[in-house]
């Protein structure tokens, strides 16, 4: 096995210092259920050796104590080999110099020894590191007893031979345990960094795929993402614009380290029988045939491909199939799974790239009927404010002239009554005048949007306690017309709504052209509003006023937004471009 890295080698360690914590209470189960069985024997058949007996088993308990505190002390975790190694090797001394004191049979210090050096590296997986210090120290602690004259029925060689057998054994066993335990900890290791490099590919996928919402955008790179996150050679998207439509395709080739996509030429009625065969399909590798040869159009479908369906709620949107070294996938269940994994997450982009081209073309529809309907309604008004000018007011100024001559003819006694009645006619032609003008002002059309504005703030400052004042670089300023009177209605809306709803003394409105747009601010001292609140979700009792305005300027492309707070007033900021167009998107409003 390849050495380990530094720094997974100092992972390893730390970790085989967490094992031999952990392990702590066993190993001193271990010791102490070995002394105590080796204890009961001798005293069941040497009961006068009692007295040394408890001094030994007193001391190993000590050495237990000492090892099992060590262990619950954070800051010494680092020297937990190092301090479980001394506690073993102090009671392999102790058993030792039990047998010397008592004189014990060399022949059971022996087997005792042999016992110990075979269960410790068992116990505490520590490698070479911790069991040749111990396996030299007990050796060298038996030769030491022998030498000090503890003797059994066998011959001396045989005692040292065992053990030293057993010591050798006990280090080639610990070294093979510490090597088998570094293979499956690196491997463990290449399997979460494997997992990690694979929730990043799958993040990253998502993330790119999610960035925008344009069909095309979203299947180039779907073709780029998965191909580069399965590092295959060659890709082949195919999918439906929607359920009823033809399938279309897109091949990505990797060249080098670039990565072309470009549409996919080739007969679609080819495509339809391996698009169908994926209806019910998991992904996998298959046996490249002559039908995907024949659908592909390549020579590179010999071999194996990869096939990944695409579904959404049982509805298959399309199907990536793959070439190059697919056979990895077959072999690794991983593989195949996150080849799933992308298939699902390129097979929701798509989905919703789907939905939002839907939506896209539904908003365009109710944008063009708003629009319409905003073209009749001011069609509609234009004409009967010209109704009204024309046809009313001349009607009752007829009258009016013919009260004058019946007023002339009249008798005295009747003259007030009909100059009553020609005063409440001449009231009502300026009734119906002011409502014409309120519909579609002459000004408008003769004298431009600045002037309409002026002339219906006049009007309010005489009728009211409205200060309105008007600022217009160029007062002479003038764009198309129906620019012009959307322009107008939204400052008609505005004044509506400052005088019904904010109780403001002074509304301030600028008209300036700013570099190619017409920009409108209406300003109010009043009571404020919470502008964000309305525009998410609109009272019950809200009118129609805010929407309508936004809807005049989404039809010229333009820019609507209000800004307000309680207490703090209300502005309206109206940005269109000085040249009439017409732009299927709907007005941001703030």
């Amino acid at each position: 096995m390849r050495s380990l890295e530094p720094h997974v080698l100092e992972a390893f360690r730390a970790e085989t210092r967490r094992v031999i914590v952990r392990r702590g209470p066993f190993g001193i189960g271990f010791f102490l259920g070995l002394v105590g069985a080796a204890g009961l024997m001798e005293l069941a058949y040497y009961p006068q050796r009692a007295r040394p007996l408890a001094w030994s088993l007193a001391l190993d308990v000590a050495l237990c104590v000492t090892g099992l505190a060590a262990r619950r002390i954070p800051r010494l975790e680092r020297y937990i080999v190092g301090i479980v190694t001394c506690m073993t090797i102090g009671i392999a001394f102790s058993i030792s110099g039990y047998m010397v004191i008592v004189g014990g049979s060399g022949d059971a210090l022996a087997f005792a020894l042999i016992v110990y050096l075979t269960g410790v590296p068992l116990l505490y997986p520590w490698g070479a590191r911790g069991q040749v210090p111990l396996a030299f120290c007990v050796f060298g602690g038996y030769l030491v007893t022998l030498a000090l004259g503890v003797r059994g029925e066998l011959p001396a060689p045989y005692g040292i031979a065992s053990v030293a057998g057993a010591a050798g054994s006990s280090i080639l066993g610990a070294v093979f345990l510490d090597r088998h335990r570094r293979a499956i900890f690196h491997q463990r290791l290449l399997l979460a960094r494997t997992r990690d490099e694979q929730m990043a590919v799958l993040y990253d996928v998502t993330r790119t795929v999610a960035a925008t919402l344009e069909l095309q955008q979203v299947l180039w790179l779907v073709c780029e993402r998965v191909l580069d996150a399965l590092a295959l050679d060659r890709l082949w998207l195919l999918w439906r614009e929607a359920p009823d439509r033809d399938l279309r395709g897109l091949e990505a080739v990797r060249l080098g380290e670039r990565i072309e996509v470009s549409d996919f030429a080739g007969e679609a009625s080819r495509w339809e029988a391996l698009f169908h065969n994926a209806a019910n399909a998991t992904p996998g590798v298959l046996d490249a045939t002559a039908e995907h040869k024949a659908a592909l159009g390549r020579g590179d479908a010999h071999g194996s491909v990869l096939r990944i369906p695409l579904t959404v709620q049982s509805e298959l949107v399309g199907m990536i199939l793959a070439a190059g070294d697919v056979q990895r996938f077959a072999s690794e269940a991983s593989l195949l799974d996150l080849a799933a994994t992308l298939g699902n997450s390129a097979a929701m982009a798509i989905a919703n790239a789907r939905l939002h081209a839907i939506v896209l073309a539904h908003r365009a529809e109710l944008q063009r009927l708003s629009n319409k309907r905003i073209d009749v309604v001011e069609e509609g008004m234009r004409r009967i404010s010209r109704e009204l000018h024309d046809g009313v007011c001349q009607a009752l100024m007829a009258i009016k002239l013919d009260l004058a001559l019946l007023h002339r003819n009249m008798p005295d006694e009747l003259r007030d009554t009909v100059h009553d009645i020609r005063a409440q006619v001449i009231d009502v032609v300026q009734s119906v005048r002011h409502m014409s003008h309120l519909l579609h002002p002459p000004a408008l059309d003769d004298f431009g949007v600045v002037a309409a504005i002026e002339s219906v703030a006049e009007k309010y400052r005489a009728a009211s306690e409205l200060e309105i004042r008007l600022t217009a670089p160029d007062p002479t300023i003038r764009c198309a017309a129906p620019v012009e009177l959307m322009l107008f209605r939204v400052f008609q809306e505005a004044l509506i709504n400052v005088v019904k709803h904010s109780g403001a003394r002074r509304m301030v409105v600028r008209l300036a052209l700013d570099e190619d747009a017409l920009v409108l601010e209406i300003s109010d001292d009043g009571k404020g509003f919470e502008s964000h609140a309305y525009f998410r979700s609109p009272p019950a009792s809200a009118g129609l006023g805010l929407i309508g305005m936004r809807e005049r300027v989404a039809h010229f492309g333009g820019v609507f937004r209000v800004t307000s707070r309680v207490g703090a007033g209300t502005r309206l900021y109206v940005s269109v471009p000085a040249e009439p167009v017409v732009v299927e998107s709907v007005a941001a409003a703030l």
